[in-house]
């Protein structure tokens, strides 16, 4: 596969079931040792992101998700938008390719064109305190960690810290 095979686009709602499939093992595999086999198989399956999650993340002003796709078919995808406690801010939600196409800059190019959305704007993410993969893709991105710390929730009693990284566009801070 050559660069010039990869397209980069908006994705429609019609490619919501086509996404989710490339998306969901990528994500399996991302949390695998994260989360028990047991809560990745209940926050399955791809048919509820394409039918539920899907919608509803990018029911959000401003939000959207972007394809990367070779003959029609999925390879990578990212959504993002402003991040809803601070608008001035590009939050990045997901990024995910699948795993046969990883290290041949689709990413990155997923990245570059979500921070190009709003390109005077720092870029932020939550990413798992555990998932060093994320997290070495993110730094050699030149995102560095804010500060701040999160523990996300993806059923009762279930906590999964998470660290904020920020893109730092604009001046930094003192």
């Amino acid at each position: 596969m050559e660069p010039d095979d990869i397209t980069i686009r908006a994705a429609a709602p019609a490619d919501f079931a086509a996404v989710a499939d490339m998306h969901y093992p990528v994500w399996r595999q991302s949390w695998n040792g994260i989360l028990s086999e047991v809560m990745l198989n209940l926050l399955g399956p791809a048919k509820r992101w394409a039918m539920q999650s899907y919608p509803e993340m990018l029911s959000r002003p401003g939000w959207t998700m972007w394809i990367a796709e070779s003959q029609g078919k999925p390879l990578g995808m990212t959504i993002f938008g402003p991040d809803p406690a601070n608008p001035d801010l590009l939050q990045l939600d997901s990024l995910y390719t699948r795993v046969q196409s990883q290290r041949l800059g689709i990413g990155g190019r997923l990245l570059a064109e979500a921070a190009r959305s709003n390109p005077s704007s720092d870029v932020i993410l939550w990413c798992g305190e555990k998932n060093d993969k994320a997290r070495r893709f993110y730094e050699n991105k030149n995102f560095l960690i804010d500060g701040r710390t999160l523990d996300w929730e993806p059923l009762p009693g279930i906590r999964v810290p998470h660290v904020g990284y920020r893109l730092y566009r604009s001046a930094r801070p003192g």
